[in-house]
């Protein structure tokens, strides 16, 4: 045996511990308050483990329930600001995303559209942004502008008017119970088309050409092209005679459809 080890043997038997106690041993040296140590270590052992298998097990089956695409959108429909607008695009996709944007769009509940618009708007800005296939498709089935064959100045104006009032295209009548118009400024050479306006379409000759308001009323201007990939047009939406907007939407055309790059706000009452 070399001389390391019979050093270590010598220096277990100085302290006492050169042999290990047996079970008897140990079970005669215990007394209740021990007995009662060996209980509560062994029931926080077992405690442990049964916690960890189980809570393990459960958050992993939400965690999967919760990435998926589907769980996300239905949580997201009973709460539009479950995620950050960023997430739902990140986590949900166009496609996702445009699926609640429809959705969104019908629900009339004061709450809801409280919670929604602000989401939406940041939804819509967002989706613009991004230049590839996916996001502009979305956005045009959104805007429902993906007919190529029809007049751009058509496309314009039902893209200019979901963007402001949602896929309904409704403005909440007047409390004397009128109902909302749209008011139209064309050129001469423009095409007429229908817009889907929840309420009277009412076309002008020009911009000076002046009707008695009589309730809420939608009035947007011709279509500005600066190029033919690029145009402008204003609107006022006037809910009463004391609150209304005028805004200012520049558009552009990518992968032949059109989105709202820019919305700037004039005046608002």
């Amino acid at each position: 045996m070399s001389d390391s080890a019979t050093r270590f043997e010598e220096l277990l038997r100085r302290f006492g511990i050169d042999a290990l106690p047996t079970a008897q041993q140990i079970f005669d040296s215990m007394d209740p308050f021990a007995w009662t140590l060996v209980l509560l270590l062994a029931g926080a052992v077992i405690l442990s483990v049964f916690f960890t298998l189980n809570t393990r097990y459960r958050f992993h089956a939400f965690q999967e329930a919760e990435a998926s695409p589907e769980a996300l959108l239905a949580r997201l429909k009973r709460d539009p600001t479950y995620l950050t607008p960023t997430s739902i695009i990140n986590r949900l996709g166009a496609d996702t995303t445009l699926q609640l944007l429809e959705h969104g769009d019908q629900i009339t509940a004061t709450q809801w559209r409280f919670k929604w618009n602000s989401v939406r708007e940041e939804l819509l800005r967002l989706l613009s942004a991004q230049n590839a296939f996916g996001p502009i498709y979305a956005l045009a089935h959104y805007y429902q502008c993906v007919d190529h064959e029809e007049p751009d100045s058509m496309r314009i104006r039902r893209t200019a008017l979901i963007h402001k009032l949602g896929q309904r295209r409704r403005l909440e009548a007047g409390t004397d119970g009128i109902l909302a118009q749209l008011r139209l400024v064309r050129h001469p050479a423009e095409q007429l088309g229908e817009l889907g306006f929840d309420g009277p379409t009412i076309w002008l000759e020009n911009a000076e050409e002046t009707m008695a308001t009589e309730g809420p009323v939608v009035q947007m201007d011709t279509v500005h092209f600066e190029t033919v990939d690029r145009a402008d047009v204003r609107l006022i939406i006037q809910r009463t005679p004391n609150v209304g907007g005028n805004f200012h939407l520049r558009l552009e055309k990518r992968h032949k459809m059109w989105v709202v790059v820019d919305e700037q706000i004039d005046w608002t009452l």
